[in-house]
């Protein structure tokens, strides 16, 4: 879900050079769509990293704990990219997923047991529909070549994903209806 939790809002967010003449306290806007892009991706990616564990440990289902494991490992690959991008357009990045990814994390903990395998696939399919959609709007609006080389990139993965939460929404349903 590389650009998951693009729709979450960055707004704690700044660019790495603060205007001088923001009055102290007021948090800026990233400086460009690029940045904004790069904050959300990562945020994005830091709370799939944690979603992907705790589904690695807590879903009773083997294929969600195979897909928790490879959203984690894939995304900690996705970040290195972001970050080094990042760091070349001079762009700071949030140490923490927005406020919406940190709510959807306390659900997954405080889910029931039976319960977790079907909101983690649901809000995971979900978050990677909307995805697919923010990732052909940057393509629409960027003409940064860095941007642009992200998103081609993890285009496929989130076909990927998404088509591997369907088979597991299909699974988790047929096994629910012979219980």
């Amino acid at each position: 879900m590389a650009l998951i939790g693009l729709a979450g809002s960055p707004a704690a967010a700044t660019p790495a050079r603060p205007e001088a003449s923001r009055p102290a306290g007021v948090t800026a806007r990233p400086a460009s769509p690029e940045a904004e892009f790069l904050i959300a991706v990562h945020q994005g990616n830091l709370a799939q990293i944690a979603a992907g564990k705790l589904a690695a440990h807590r879903s009773e289902n083997r294929t969600v704990r195979r897909l928790g494991k490879r959203f984690a490992t894939y995304h900690k690959k996705l970040d290195a990219q972001v970050k080094q991008v990042a760091a070349a357009l001079d762009v700071r990045l949030p140490k923490e997923p927005n406020s919406e990814q940190l709510d959807l994390a306390g659900q997954y903990r405080a889910a029931a047991a039976a319960d977790f395998d079907t909101l983690f696939i649901n809000t995971q399919l979900s978050g990677y529909e909307r995805a697919a959609k923010i990732a052909r709007l940057v393509l629409a609006v960027s003409s940064d070549p860095a941007i642009a080389k992200i998103v081609a990139t993890v285009t496929p993965v989130i076909e990927e994903n998404r088509l591997a939460l369907t088979a597991a929404r299909d699974q988790l349903a047929r096994e629910q209806r012979r219980q």
